[in-house]
């Protein structure tokens, strides 16, 4: 059935009692041959790009629980985490006819790839499991097209992070930081001791995930939301955003000639082997501590960045399902079914290092640093204060992000100053807000 959006319904769930007696016959077939033997719609296919070592892990999970469906697990990964790199990949597959099932998606790239018809409703799905009930609100504003639901969404990581090696930190005697002034005093304070103060690593998300920090402990919530999620700001806005640019040239300093030369995870081991006291990044960073058995508060420290305190600047992990794949609507249904369950999404992100999609998972078996992104998305839900990260592509479409993109790196880089770059970033602006 099409709307006239061009969205694909996944019609219900009529096919239960069919898809649970494949179920059978493929657990039957492991017990009697060793091996399951699957129809060709029973195929999960998934396109995705978790690659590094902790995430890798976490894609392991959601295979297990794939399989425990009585379902064959097909994966291809492609680099990119949501960048040009992995959807040029993608879209070179659905052009040449062959999409797979599902893709792994953030953002408003959902909204790209609906607005051309391309993506199943899992309108039916989401009703049986009250998915209006349990996302919160700002995920389901990029979860759905049209007011429907054309993506299944199954974390909420977060971005104004502050990674700390726990050795280090001890060593040098430092505190967390609750100002800005406090932060730059522990990067001197690194510095000074032969560390690499802040390590990153050279693309531009990483850079403008570092930036939307900033911004938003230095504007606040309000202004986060006025100027760079609305795209609407006032007069004084533009001061503050003047001020934020001179902030984030203090920064430059404490960054190391190597950073335009590694990726985010590279970045990551710094910080894990003690050669780096910190990294801003998101709560995947946890996921790779965890991959490596470390534990908060004895081998790091996760700390909310400066004045940024009850903010929760998302980025979701979704999947969504092409129409032109020729699964059965028994199969898709049953891996979204699977993907939004309480158990994998707990199971999941004790992997990943987020929050699960949904509010309602417990706390309980999450380490520290957990329990802490499970409370304050909960918080900052109930007070508007989630918001979507600039950097993931959860706050703006796809090419206002890319100009910001371009904006802070070459800040970042020193190619132009604090006034230029605020010129810059107006006329972006003032572009998205044109008709």
């Amino acid at each position: 059935m099409f709307f006239a959006t061009g969205l694909q319904r996944s019609e219900p769930i009529a096919g239960d009692v069919l898809m649970s007696l494949k179920r059978f016959v493929a657990l039957a077939c492991v017990l009697w041959w060793g091996s399951p033997v699957w129809a060709s719609d029973e195929v999960v296919e998934v396109s995705h790009w978790w690659v590094s070592d902790g995430e890798r892990s976490s894609i392991d999970v959601i295979r297990r629980h794939v399989e425990r469906e009585g379902l064959r697990w097909q994966a291809e990964a492609a680099a990119g985490s949501g960048t040009s790199r992995y959807s040029d990949v993608l879209r070179q597959r659905v052009d040449a006819g062959r999409p797979p099932m599902a893709s792994q998606v953030i953002g408003y790239d959902i909204h790209e790839w609906a607005s051309q018809g391309k993506l199943v409703v899992l309108d039916d799905v989401a009703r049986e499991q009250e998915w209006d009930e349990v996302v919160p609100y700002d995920i389901q504003h990029l979860s759905k097209y049209q007011g429907h639901w054309v993506a299944a969404p199954i974390n909420a990581h977060s971005t104004n992070w502050l990674w700390i090696n726990g050795p280090q930190f001890a060593r040098l005697g430092l505190v967390p930081p609750d100002t800005w002034p406090d932060l730059l005093a522990i990067l001197e304070k690194a510095k000074t001791a032969g560390l690499i103060p802040l390590a990153i690593g050279r693309e531009q998300w990483e850079h403008t995930l570092l930036f939307e920090s900033v911004a938003v402990g230095a504007g606040g919530a309000e202004f986060y939301r006025r100027v760079f999620l609305d795209l609407n700001p006032n007069a004084r806005d533009i001061q503050v955003l003047e001020g934020i640019f001179r902030r984030f040239g203090q920064l430059r300093p404490y960054l190391d000639p190597g950073f335009t030369k590694r990726s985010w995870d590279q970045a990551t081991d710094l910080v894990r082997s003690g050669k780096a006291l910190m990294q801003v990044q998101g709560s995947w960073v946890n996921g790779e501590f965890h991959h490596h058995s470390m534990v908060p508060g004895r081998d790091y420290e996760c700390l909310r960045f400066p004045d940024t305190q009850g903010v929760f600047l998302f980025n979701s992990d979704q999947y969504m399902f092409f129409t032109e794949n020729t699964a059965s609507d028994e199969t898709r249904n049953a891996f979204v079914r699977t993907l939004m369950r309480i158990e994998l999404q707990r199971e999941l992100n004790i992997a990943t290092g987020a929050a699960p999609a949904r509010v309602d998972v417990p706390r309980e078996s999450f380490n520290r640093c957990g329990q802490q992104a499970i409370t304050d998305m909960r918080g900052a839900n109930m007070r508007r204060t989630l918001m979507g990260s600039i950097a993931m592509g959860n706050a703006n479409p796809g090419p206002v992000k890319r100009a910001i993109y371009q904006v802070v790196s070459d800040h970042l880089l020193g190619r132009i100053d604090d006034g230029e770059a605020v010129s810059r970033m107006r006329q972006i602006m003032d572009g998205a807000s044109s008709p």
